[in-house]
Protein backbone atom coordinates (compact mmCIF):
# COMPACT_ATOMS: atom_id res chain seq x y z
CA UNK A 1 0.00 0.00 0.00
CA UNK A 2 2.53 2.65 0.65
CA UNK A 3 4.64 1.81 -2.56
CA UNK A 4 1.19 2.40 -4.32
CA UNK A 5 0.78 5.80 -2.54
CA UNK A 6 4.77 6.66 -3.43
CA UNK A 7 3.71 6.31 -7.04
CA UNK A 8 0.38 7.88 -6.60
CA UNK A 9 1.90 10.81 -5.41
CA UNK A 10 4.44 11.04 -8.26
CA UNK A 11 2.07 10.97 -10.49
CA UNK A 12 -0.07 13.32 -9.49
CA UNK A 13 2.49 15.86 -8.62
CA UNK A 14 4.17 15.01 -12.04
CA UNK A 15 1.15 16.61 -13.53
CA UNK A 16 -0.51 19.23 -11.42
CA UNK A 17 3.23 20.99 -11.81
CA UNK A 18 3.12 21.16 -15.14
CA UNK A 19 1.93 24.11 -17.14
CA UNK A 20 -0.73 22.62 -19.42
CA UNK A 21 -2.25 21.83 -15.96
CA UNK A 22 -2.33 25.51 -14.92
CA UNK A 23 -3.90 26.50 -18.16
CA UNK A 24 -6.28 23.75 -18.16
CA UNK A 25 -7.50 25.02 -14.92
CA UNK A 26 -8.04 28.50 -15.59
CA UNK A 27 -8.69 28.96 -19.36
CA UNK A 28 -11.63 25.98 -18.90
CA UNK A 29 -14.34 27.88 -16.89
CA UNK A 30 -13.25 30.75 -18.98
CA UNK A 31 -14.29 28.22 -21.90
CA UNK A 32 -17.34 27.36 -20.80
CA UNK A 33 -18.19 31.17 -19.79
CA UNK A 34 -18.15 31.76 -23.68
CA UNK A 35 -20.28 29.37 -24.71
CA UNK A 36 -22.77 29.54 -21.87
CA UNK A 37 -22.69 33.38 -21.04
CA UNK A 38 -21.12 35.34 -23.32
CA UNK A 39 -23.38 34.90 -26.22
CA UNK A 40 -26.19 36.10 -24.28
CA UNK A 41 -24.26 39.36 -23.33
CA UNK A 42 -23.29 40.43 -26.77
CA UNK A 43 -25.93 39.08 -28.77
CA UNK A 44 -26.92 41.82 -31.66
CA UNK A 45 -30.58 41.31 -32.72
CA UNK A 46 -30.82 39.77 -36.13
CA UNK A 47 -31.56 41.31 -39.39
CA UNK A 48 -34.42 39.17 -41.11
CA UNK A 49 -35.85 39.85 -44.69
CA UNK A 50 -39.49 39.19 -44.59
CA UNK A 51 -41.31 39.42 -48.30
CA UNK A 52 -45.27 39.88 -47.88
CA UNK A 53 -47.50 39.19 -50.70
CA UNK A 54 -50.74 39.87 -49.78
CA UNK A 55 -53.13 38.99 -52.07
CA UNK A 56 -56.29 40.69 -50.16
CA UNK A 57 -54.38 44.19 -49.59
CA UNK A 58 -55.71 44.47 -45.85
CA UNK A 59 -53.40 42.68 -43.67
CA UNK A 60 -49.74 43.78 -45.50
CA UNK A 61 -49.57 47.56 -43.99
CA UNK A 62 -50.60 46.10 -40.02
CA UNK A 63 -48.17 43.58 -40.68
CA UNK A 64 -45.53 45.97 -41.57
CA UNK A 65 -46.57 47.98 -38.54
CA UNK A 66 -46.63 45.11 -35.88
CA UNK A 67 -43.31 44.24 -36.94
CA UNK A 68 -41.59 46.90 -37.92
CA UNK A 69 -43.13 50.11 -36.71
CA UNK A 70 -43.19 49.46 -33.38
CA UNK A 71 -40.22 47.08 -32.59
CA UNK A 72 -38.65 47.47 -29.65
CA UNK A 73 -35.01 48.22 -29.31
CA UNK A 74 -34.25 44.76 -28.09
CA UNK A 75 -35.64 43.69 -30.99
CA UNK A 76 -38.94 41.63 -32.22
CA UNK A 77 -42.17 42.94 -32.09
CA UNK A 78 -44.83 44.57 -30.52
CA UNK A 79 -48.83 44.18 -30.82
CA UNK A 80 -51.29 45.66 -28.95
CA UNK A 81 -53.02 43.11 -27.22
CA UNK A 82 -55.42 43.20 -24.68
CA UNK A 83 -54.45 42.63 -20.81
CA UNK A 84 -53.45 38.92 -20.36
CA UNK A 85 -53.43 37.57 -24.01
CA UNK A 86 -51.19 35.41 -24.84
CA UNK A 87 -47.67 37.01 -25.40
CA UNK A 88 -45.42 37.04 -28.57
CA UNK A 89 -42.72 33.78 -28.65
CA UNK A 90 -39.26 35.46 -27.79
CA UNK A 91 -37.66 36.27 -30.86
CA UNK A 92 -34.23 38.68 -30.86
CA UNK A 93 -34.78 39.51 -34.86
CA UNK A 94 -35.37 42.52 -36.49
CA UNK A 95 -37.54 42.78 -39.38
CA UNK A 96 -36.95 44.54 -43.24
CA UNK A 97 -40.26 44.09 -44.65
CA UNK A 98 -40.38 43.98 -48.86
CA UNK A 99 -44.27 44.16 -49.83
CA UNK A 100 -44.31 42.47 -53.08
CA UNK A 101 -47.12 43.41 -55.43
CA UNK A 102 -49.85 40.29 -55.42
CA UNK A 103 -51.06 40.68 -59.16
CA UNK A 104 -49.51 37.62 -61.37
CA UNK A 105 -47.82 36.95 -58.38
CA UNK A 106 -48.58 32.92 -58.66
CA UNK A 107 -49.06 32.86 -62.86
CA UNK A 108 -46.68 31.39 -64.46
CA UNK A 109 -43.38 32.62 -66.23
CA UNK A 110 -41.68 31.00 -69.52
CA UNK A 111 -39.94 28.31 -67.22
CA UNK A 112 -42.94 27.36 -65.72
CA UNK A 113 -41.80 28.74 -62.38
CA UNK A 114 -43.83 31.29 -60.63
CA UNK A 115 -43.22 34.79 -58.97
CA UNK A 116 -43.91 32.77 -55.78
CA UNK A 117 -41.72 29.90 -56.60
CA UNK A 118 -38.70 31.83 -57.16
CA UNK A 119 -39.39 33.82 -53.47
CA UNK A 120 -39.54 30.60 -52.34
CA UNK A 121 -36.42 29.37 -53.84
CA UNK A 122 -34.87 32.48 -52.60
CA UNK A 123 -36.18 32.26 -49.10
CA UNK A 124 -34.95 28.73 -48.56
CA UNK A 125 -31.28 29.87 -50.18
CA UNK A 126 -30.78 32.99 -48.05
CA UNK A 127 -32.39 32.50 -44.68
CA UNK A 128 -35.32 34.79 -45.65
CA UNK A 129 -39.23 34.70 -45.03
CA UNK A 130 -42.24 34.60 -47.74
CA UNK A 131 -45.62 35.22 -45.90
CA UNK A 132 -48.20 34.90 -48.63
CA UNK A 133 -52.02 35.82 -47.27
CA UNK A 134 -55.15 35.00 -48.99
CA UNK A 135 -58.81 35.80 -47.84
CA UNK A 136 -58.58 31.84 -46.07
CA UNK A 137 -56.08 33.79 -44.08
CA UNK A 138 -58.37 36.23 -42.72
CA UNK A 139 -61.52 34.20 -42.23
CA UNK A 140 -59.41 31.50 -40.93
CA UNK A 141 -60.57 28.48 -42.53
CA UNK A 142 -59.14 26.12 -44.80
CA UNK A 143 -58.26 26.83 -48.44
CA UNK A 144 -60.57 26.40 -51.37
CA UNK A 145 -60.19 24.77 -54.76
CA UNK A 146 -59.76 27.68 -56.82
CA UNK A 147 -57.64 30.03 -54.14
CA UNK A 148 -54.15 29.89 -54.27
CA UNK A 149 -51.70 28.25 -51.26
CA UNK A 150 -51.15 30.73 -48.26
CA UNK A 151 -48.88 30.24 -45.63
CA UNK A 152 -45.85 31.59 -44.19
CA UNK A 153 -42.15 29.88 -45.88
CA UNK A 154 -38.91 30.45 -44.36
CA UNK A 155 -35.64 28.44 -43.52
CA UNK A 156 -35.86 25.00 -41.23
CA UNK A 157 -34.24 24.53 -37.97
CA UNK A 158 -34.46 27.59 -36.23
CA UNK A 159 -36.11 26.96 -32.76
CA UNK A 160 -39.76 27.71 -31.55
CA UNK A 161 -38.62 30.88 -30.80
CA UNK A 162 -37.86 31.30 -34.84
CA UNK A 163 -38.54 34.73 -36.75
CA UNK A 164 -41.30 32.61 -38.72
CA UNK A 165 -43.02 31.61 -35.53
CA UNK A 166 -42.86 35.20 -34.29
CA UNK A 167 -44.38 36.55 -37.61
CA UNK A 168 -47.17 33.29 -37.66
CA UNK A 169 -48.06 34.29 -34.19
CA UNK A 170 -48.59 38.41 -34.76
CA UNK A 171 -50.54 37.36 -38.01
CA UNK A 172 -52.89 35.24 -35.79
CA UNK A 173 -53.08 37.78 -33.30
CA UNK A 174 -53.89 40.73 -36.08
CA UNK A 175 -56.65 38.45 -37.73
CA UNK A 176 -58.31 37.59 -34.60
CA UNK A 177 -58.44 41.17 -33.45
CA UNK A 178 -60.03 41.50 -37.02
CA UNK A 179 -62.96 38.99 -36.82
CA UNK A 180 -63.46 40.18 -33.59
CA UNK A 181 -64.50 43.77 -34.67
CA UNK A 182 -66.23 42.89 -37.83
CA UNK A 183 -68.50 40.44 -35.84
CA UNK A 184 -68.98 43.53 -33.25
CA UNK A 185 -68.36 41.88 -30.21
CA UNK A 186 -68.77 43.61 -26.82
CA UNK A 187 -65.26 45.21 -25.63
CA UNK A 188 -65.44 43.32 -23.02
CA UNK A 189 -66.27 40.17 -24.13
CA UNK A 190 -63.51 40.60 -26.99
CA UNK A 191 -60.69 40.51 -24.37
CA UNK A 192 -61.85 37.79 -22.17
CA UNK A 193 -61.66 35.93 -25.62
CA UNK A 194 -57.88 37.31 -26.17
CA UNK A 195 -56.99 36.43 -22.04
CA UNK A 196 -55.00 33.32 -21.33
CA UNK A 197 -56.89 31.04 -18.86
CA UNK A 198 -53.33 30.46 -17.06
CA UNK A 199 -49.78 30.66 -16.68
CA UNK A 200 -47.14 28.36 -16.50
CA UNK A 201 -44.65 28.33 -14.17
CA UNK A 202 -41.02 26.60 -14.20
CA UNK A 203 -40.44 25.14 -10.58
CA UNK A 204 -37.56 22.92 -9.05
CA UNK A 205 -37.88 19.66 -7.06
CA UNK A 206 -39.12 21.64 -3.99
CA UNK A 207 -41.70 23.23 -5.50
CA UNK A 208 -40.20 26.72 -5.68
CA UNK A 209 -39.83 28.77 -8.37
CA UNK A 210 -36.99 26.97 -10.63
CA UNK A 211 -33.62 29.69 -11.58
CA UNK A 212 -32.18 29.51 -15.16
CA UNK A 213 -28.94 28.22 -13.56
CA UNK A 214 -30.78 25.13 -12.55
CA UNK A 215 -32.06 24.59 -15.89
CA UNK A 216 -28.60 23.85 -17.39
CA UNK A 217 -27.37 22.00 -14.82
CA UNK A 218 -28.30 18.49 -16.50
CA UNK A 219 -25.89 20.03 -19.90
CA UNK A 220 -23.19 21.04 -17.22
CA UNK A 221 -23.10 18.14 -14.74
CA UNK A 222 -22.59 15.93 -18.07
CA UNK A 223 -20.27 18.02 -19.83
CA UNK A 224 -17.93 18.71 -16.27
CA UNK A 225 -18.55 14.27 -15.87
CA UNK A 226 -17.24 13.85 -19.43
CA UNK A 227 -14.30 16.11 -19.60
CA UNK A 228 -13.95 15.14 -15.87
CA UNK A 229 -13.34 11.16 -16.75
CA UNK A 230 -12.62 11.02 -20.60
CA UNK A 231 -10.62 13.76 -21.20
CA UNK A 232 -8.41 13.44 -18.33
CA UNK A 233 -8.25 9.55 -17.93
CA UNK A 234 -6.99 9.88 -22.04
CA UNK A 235 -3.53 11.53 -19.97
CA UNK A 236 -2.80 7.29 -19.13
CA UNK A 237 -2.31 6.60 -22.59
CA UNK A 238 0.40 9.11 -23.62
CA UNK A 239 1.79 8.66 -19.91
CA UNK A 240 2.27 4.92 -20.12
CA UNK A 241 3.83 4.53 -23.80
CA UNK A 242 6.49 7.42 -23.19
CA UNK A 243 7.45 5.26 -19.95
CA UNK A 244 7.60 2.36 -21.38
CA UNK A 245 9.10 3.65 -24.62
CA UNK A 246 11.77 5.09 -21.63
CA UNK A 247 12.54 1.88 -19.92
CA UNK A 248 11.00 3.34 -16.61
CA UNK A 249 8.66 0.26 -15.74
CA UNK A 250 11.44 -1.82 -15.89
CA UNK A 251 13.52 -0.30 -13.11
CA UNK A 252 9.96 0.38 -11.07
CA UNK A 253 8.59 -3.38 -11.17
CA UNK A 254 11.68 -4.12 -9.37
CA UNK A 255 10.44 -2.99 -6.48
CA UNK A 256 6.71 -2.93 -7.34
CA UNK A 257 4.19 -5.53 -8.48
CA UNK A 258 2.63 -4.40 -11.84
CA UNK A 259 -0.83 -4.24 -9.88
CA UNK A 260 0.63 -1.54 -7.97
CA UNK A 261 2.00 0.48 -10.28
CA UNK A 262 -0.81 0.18 -12.33
CA UNK A 263 -3.29 1.16 -9.45
CA UNK A 264 -0.68 4.33 -8.54
CA UNK A 265 -0.41 6.15 -12.33
CA UNK A 266 -4.96 5.61 -12.33
CA UNK A 267 -5.42 7.02 -8.50
CA UNK A 268 -2.36 9.90 -9.11
CA UNK A 269 -4.50 11.24 -12.27
CA UNK A 270 -8.15 10.51 -10.60
CA UNK A 271 -6.64 12.61 -8.02
CA UNK A 272 -5.59 15.62 -10.73
CA UNK A 273 -8.89 14.96 -12.03
CA UNK A 274 -10.58 15.54 -8.98
CA UNK A 275 -8.79 18.17 -8.77
CA UNK A 276 -9.85 20.17 -11.56
CA UNK A 277 -13.20 19.05 -10.94
CA UNK A 278 -13.03 20.75 -7.34
CA UNK A 279 -12.00 23.87 -8.95
CA UNK A 280 -14.28 24.03 -11.66
CA UNK A 281 -17.26 23.22 -9.74
CA UNK A 282 -16.69 25.53 -6.60
CA UNK A 283 -16.17 28.23 -9.43
CA UNK A 284 -19.30 27.33 -10.38
CA UNK A 285 -21.20 27.10 -7.40
CA UNK A 286 -19.89 30.13 -6.37
CA UNK A 287 -21.30 32.62 -9.23
CA UNK A 288 -24.84 30.64 -8.82
CA UNK A 289 -24.55 32.38 -5.19
CA UNK A 290 -23.66 35.44 -6.69
CA UNK A 291 -26.95 35.40 -8.77
CA UNK A 292 -29.26 33.66 -6.17
CA UNK A 293 -28.85 30.16 -7.26
CA UNK A 294 -27.32 29.03 -3.74
CA UNK A 295 -29.83 26.39 -3.42
CA UNK A 296 -29.16 25.27 -7.30
CA UNK A 297 -27.28 22.42 -6.20
CA UNK A 298 -27.85 19.83 -3.33
CA UNK A 299 -25.77 18.10 -0.97
CA UNK A 300 -27.04 14.75 -2.32
CA UNK A 301 -26.51 15.90 -6.09
CA UNK A 302 -22.45 16.87 -4.89
CA UNK A 303 -22.02 13.48 -3.29
CA UNK A 304 -23.73 11.16 -6.18
CA UNK A 305 -21.40 13.42 -8.58
CA UNK A 306 -18.26 12.14 -6.82
CA UNK A 307 -18.96 9.11 -6.64
CA UNK A 308 -20.20 8.63 -10.12
CA UNK A 309 -17.15 9.70 -11.50
CA UNK A 310 -14.56 8.13 -9.19
CA UNK A 311 -16.29 4.78 -10.28
CA UNK A 312 -16.74 5.87 -13.84
CA UNK A 313 -12.98 7.05 -13.71
CA UNK A 314 -11.67 4.12 -12.49
CA UNK A 315 -13.59 2.05 -14.53
CA UNK A 316 -12.41 4.19 -18.22
CA UNK A 317 -8.97 4.72 -17.12
CA UNK A 318 -8.40 1.01 -16.60
CA UNK A 319 -9.40 0.46 -20.22
CA UNK A 320 -6.80 3.49 -21.41
CA UNK A 321 -4.05 2.52 -19.35
CA UNK A 322 -4.05 -0.85 -20.50
CA UNK A 323 -4.42 -0.03 -24.46
CA UNK A 324 -1.20 2.32 -23.48
CA UNK A 325 0.26 -0.52 -22.21
CA UNK A 326 -0.05 -2.43 -25.03
CA UNK A 327 1.16 -0.09 -27.58
CA UNK A 328 4.82 0.84 -28.50
CA UNK A 329 3.45 4.42 -30.37
CA UNK A 330 0.94 6.66 -30.19
CA UNK A 331 0.43 5.95 -33.32
CA UNK A 332 -0.51 2.07 -32.33
CA UNK A 333 -2.64 3.00 -29.32
CA UNK A 334 -4.52 5.20 -31.80
CA UNK A 335 -5.31 2.24 -33.87
CA UNK A 336 -6.74 0.35 -31.19
CA UNK A 337 -8.67 3.39 -29.51
CA UNK A 338 -10.85 3.73 -32.31
CA UNK A 339 -13.52 1.33 -31.78
CA UNK A 340 -13.04 2.43 -28.29
CA UNK A 341 -13.40 6.47 -29.04
CA UNK A 342 -16.62 5.59 -30.68
CA UNK A 343 -18.30 3.69 -27.98
CA UNK A 344 -16.97 6.57 -25.18
CA UNK A 345 -18.92 9.48 -27.46
CA UNK A 346 -22.19 7.27 -26.88
CA UNK A 347 -22.58 8.51 -23.17
CA UNK A 348 -22.56 12.20 -24.56
CA UNK A 349 -24.91 11.91 -26.93
CA UNK A 350 -27.33 9.41 -24.50
CA UNK A 351 -27.22 11.66 -21.94
CA UNK A 352 -28.10 14.96 -23.99
CA UNK A 353 -31.25 12.72 -25.65
CA UNK A 354 -32.59 11.71 -21.95
CA UNK A 355 -32.47 15.31 -20.99
CA UNK A 356 -36.21 15.89 -22.58
CA UNK A 357 -37.37 12.91 -20.79
CA UNK A 358 -35.37 11.59 -18.12
CA UNK A 359 -37.21 8.64 -16.85
CA UNK A 360 -38.01 7.41 -19.98
CA UNK A 361 -37.15 3.65 -21.40
CA UNK A 362 -34.23 5.32 -23.25
CA UNK A 363 -32.73 7.06 -20.14
CA UNK A 364 -33.65 3.74 -18.19
CA UNK A 365 -32.02 1.01 -20.35
CA UNK A 366 -28.89 2.88 -21.05
CA UNK A 367 -28.86 3.86 -16.99
CA UNK A 368 -27.79 -0.02 -16.50
CA UNK A 369 -24.88 -0.11 -19.35
CA UNK A 370 -22.14 0.37 -17.91
CA UNK A 371 -19.85 2.60 -19.50
CA UNK A 372 -23.19 5.08 -19.74
CA UNK A 373 -23.86 5.09 -16.51
CA UNK A 374 -22.49 7.84 -15.11
CA UNK A 375 -23.45 10.22 -17.71
CA UNK A 376 -26.79 8.87 -17.96
CA UNK A 377 -27.62 8.69 -14.21
CA UNK A 378 -26.39 11.96 -13.31
CA UNK A 379 -27.86 13.65 -16.04
CA UNK A 380 -31.33 12.09 -14.56
CA UNK A 381 -30.36 13.45 -11.02
CA UNK A 382 -30.01 17.04 -12.21
CA UNK A 383 -33.68 16.34 -14.17
CA UNK A 384 -37.07 16.51 -13.06
CA UNK A 385 -38.69 14.01 -12.54
CA UNK A 386 -35.69 12.50 -10.95
CA UNK A 387 -34.58 8.53 -11.26
CA UNK A 388 -36.23 6.08 -8.59
CA UNK A 389 -34.56 5.15 -5.64
CA UNK A 390 -34.55 1.19 -6.69
CA UNK A 391 -32.74 2.52 -9.81
CA UNK A 392 -30.35 4.61 -8.20
CA UNK A 393 -28.83 2.00 -6.35
CA UNK A 394 -29.45 -0.58 -8.54
CA UNK A 395 -27.17 0.82 -11.40
CA UNK A 396 -24.85 1.96 -8.25
CA UNK A 397 -24.06 -1.86 -8.15
CA UNK A 398 -23.97 -2.37 -11.89
CA UNK A 399 -21.21 -0.14 -11.57
CA UNK A 400 -19.31 -1.45 -8.85
CA UNK A 401 -18.85 -4.76 -10.13
CA UNK A 402 -17.98 -3.69 -14.09
CA UNK A 403 -15.24 -0.97 -12.49
CA UNK A 404 -13.68 -4.50 -10.61
CA UNK A 405 -14.22 -6.47 -13.73
CA UNK A 406 -12.26 -3.80 -15.42
CA UNK A 407 -9.75 -2.75 -13.25
CA UNK A 408 -9.22 -6.76 -13.02
CA UNK A 409 -9.26 -7.27 -16.60
CA UNK A 410 -6.95 -4.01 -17.51
CA UNK A 411 -4.54 -5.38 -14.73
CA UNK A 412 -4.05 -8.74 -16.88
CA UNK A 413 -3.46 -6.72 -20.15
CA UNK A 414 -0.59 -4.29 -18.00
CA UNK A 415 0.86 -7.50 -16.30
CA UNK A 416 2.27 -8.70 -19.93
CA UNK A 417 1.79 -5.89 -22.12
CA UNK A 418 4.00 -3.32 -20.13
CA UNK A 419 7.24 -4.89 -20.94
CA UNK A 420 6.61 -6.39 -24.47
CA UNK A 421 8.32 -4.43 -26.99
CA UNK A 422 8.50 -4.91 -30.81
CA UNK A 423 5.56 -5.56 -32.88
CA UNK A 424 2.19 -4.77 -30.91
CA UNK A 425 0.09 -7.15 -30.16
CA UNK A 426 -3.60 -7.98 -32.16
CA UNK A 427 -7.00 -7.98 -30.63
CA UNK A 428 -7.12 -11.46 -30.03
CA UNK A 429 -3.61 -11.73 -28.24
CA UNK A 430 -5.07 -9.01 -26.28
CA UNK A 431 -8.26 -11.08 -25.41
CA UNK A 432 -6.36 -13.68 -24.15
CA UNK A 433 -4.38 -11.98 -21.88
CA UNK A 434 -7.46 -11.20 -19.81
CA UNK A 435 -8.44 -14.18 -19.31
CA UNK A 436 -4.90 -15.55 -18.34
CA UNK A 437 -5.34 -15.99 -14.42
CA UNK A 438 -3.21 -14.08 -12.27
Amino acid sequence: MNRTWQILKREYLENVRTKAFLVGLILTPVWMGLIFVIPLLISAPETVRVVIVDETGSLAGPLREALVGTATDEGGPKVPTAPGAQPLPRSDSRFDIVLEPAEGAFDPGPDGTSRIDRLKQEAGTNGEYVVVITQAVLEKRSRKPDEHEHGIYGPALRGMGSPGRTIERVITQLVTKRLLAERKLPADLAELIQRRATNFHSIDKSGGKASEFRALMPILVVVLLYMGIVGISQMLISNTIEEKSNRVYEVLLSSVSPFQLMAGKILGICGVGLTLLTFWCSGGLAAAAMQGSSDAVSLVEIVWFAVYYLLGFLMIASLFVAVGSACNTIKEAQNLMAPLSMLLALPLIISMLTMSNPNGTVATVTSFIPPFTPFVMMTRMASVPAPPVWQTWATLAVLIVSTYLAVRFAARVFRVGILLYGQPPSLREIWRWMWTAD
